[in-house]
């Protein structure tokens, strides 16, 4: 990939979480963090409403891409971003419910995928 591709997947990238943020404000939630890093690890969006926390993972893809948004989360991934929110929670308790969720998003269109609880 050249340096433009990356660039302009990147700008992508953080339009799409962007556009996720204001999808999220007009369902209700709140924004605590974005981008946020917990030692090695990112976290795209923290969120809450009422007594959940919600630690969202945004997968932005172009259309038409070999991989899209909806498979691009691996368990790797997956288990990094535990870790994360488990750092992140060390540092700033959240008593409540905590769940995880993942946005894709291809060109224009975005999915919600359904809310995990995480302990």
């Amino acid at each position: 990939m050249d340096a433009s591709r990356g660039r302009a997947a990147r700008r992508y990238g953080r339009w799409c979480e962007r556009g996720t943020l204001w999808l999220l404000w007009l369902r209700g939630w709140d924004p605590v963090a974005r981008n946020l890093k917990a030692g090695r690890f990112e976290m795209d969006l923290l969120v809450t409403r009422g007594d959940e926390l919600r630690l969202v993972e945004v997968k932005a893809r172009a259309p038409g891409a070999w991989v899209g948004g909806d498979a691009a989360l691996t368990f790797p991934q997956r288990l990094r971003l535990q870790k994360a929110l488990r750092s992140f929670l060390e540092r700033v308790p959240w008593p409540f419910r905590v769940t995880f969720q993942r946005v894709s998003w291809s060109g224009w269109r975005w999915t919600f995928h359904p809310p995990e609880r995480w302990r």
